[in-house]
């Protein structure tokens, strides 16, 4: 809203574009895969502050209106909502956590309302409400924004941490951007377009962007064609054995850590790694690893068997050795 000469406001607008990674630094330290392109809460708490905000009169709104108000995939398994990924919106802080509460609440604006509103009260800022979700009123002005990572690095966090809601998110605004609607339909029906002009739609299913459904199918040759397609790009958007992300402890002490880069993928029943490994004197070794068997998914299951990839790849070379061949 307009600041008066007394730093007063009606309502504070929050106004959602979609970025999954705004987060609070106390909750970047609470996370197992610390977010690394995040959005600072707080230097947008700062900014406004800086206008002069003194006071309130009512409350911080949360506007989502980008997306969709379907918080989850229909066909995700019940427990996966609120755990694995949830509630969406395009108005996303902290995951949609509220520091503090013990389960999340099921409007992630106000959510993230309520987390600019706790900031700005830190802040000395008064207010007499409690955050919500609303309407924006036509032609209220900016008093603030934030500018988000480069959605390069937004992919990077997304691929290196198999972060569900980022994957949710970017999948509506590919429908916002190529449909003008932020919906996960409106992202699939994108991606299926995309996937047809490339020739590799053939046995694919996608249900969501997060491959949380269980139903999602997608075959190692399509991994494959685009891994060689985006050998170039591709790489530095994954997590390296050993080192980041969901490879962070696995491949420790082997001939590939700090080598093979990868993304992974987990549900029960399901194993998958598909990635590259670099070789000298030649483009990367690209690899699609897909496992579907009651169990694969323990340790015990799964890693002797990367183990023994990541052995045979280590050996690939531009030029091999008629002994290599045999």
């Amino acid at each position: 809203g307009t600041l008066d000469a007394n730093g007063s406001v009606a309502d504070l607008f929050f106004v959602g574009g979609g970025d999954p990674l705004i987060v609070r630094n106390e909750y970047v330290a609470s996370e197992k895969y610390p977010t690394k392109s995040g959005t600072s809460l707080e230097k947008l708490a700062d900014s406004l502050v800086a206008t002069g905000l003194k006071r309130v009169a009512g409350s911080v709104v949360g506007i989502d209106s980008r997306y969709d108000d379907r918080r989850f995939v229909d066909v995700w398994p019940q427990d996966f909502r609120f755990t694995e990924a949830g509630p969406l919106g395009a108005l996303f802080v902290d995951d949609g956590v509220v520091l503090g509460l013990a389960t999340k609440p099921d409007d992630p604006a106000v959510s993230a309302a309520t987390e600019l509103q706790n900031l700005l009260s830190a802040r000395g800022v008064l207010f007499g409400a409690l955050p919500r979700r609303d309407a924006m009123p036509m032609g209220t002005p900016e008093i603030a924004s934030i500018q988000s990572a480069p959605l390069t690095s937004v992919i990077q966090e997304m691929m290196v941490n198999s972060d569900n809601n980022s994957a949710e998110l970017l999948l509506k605004e590919i429908g916002f951007a190529s449909k003008g609607t932020g919906s996960t339909d409106a992202g699939l029906a994108a991606v299926k377009e995309t996937l047809v002009k490339w020739k590799l739609d053939k046995d694919v299913q996608l249900f969501d962007g997060s491959g949380l459904a269980s139903e999602g199918r997608v075959p190692c040759d399509v991994f494959m064609s685009l891994l060689d397609t985006f050998s170039s790009s591709m790489p530095n958007l994954m997590a390296v054995a050993g080192e980041s992300g969901t490879l962070r402890e696995t491949f420790d002490g082997t001939a590939v850590a700090g080598l093979l880069r990868g993304k992974t993928g987990t549900l029960n029943g399901v194993k998958a790694l598909v990635g590259y490994v670099p070789v000298s004197n030649s483009g990367p070794v690209s690899f699609a690893l897909l496992m579907n068997k009651t169990g694969i998914d323990n340790q015990g299951s799964y890693r002797p068997i990367w183990y023994s990839l990541a052995d045979v790849l280590n050996r690939a070379s531009a030029s091999p050795s008629m002994e290599q061949l045999t």
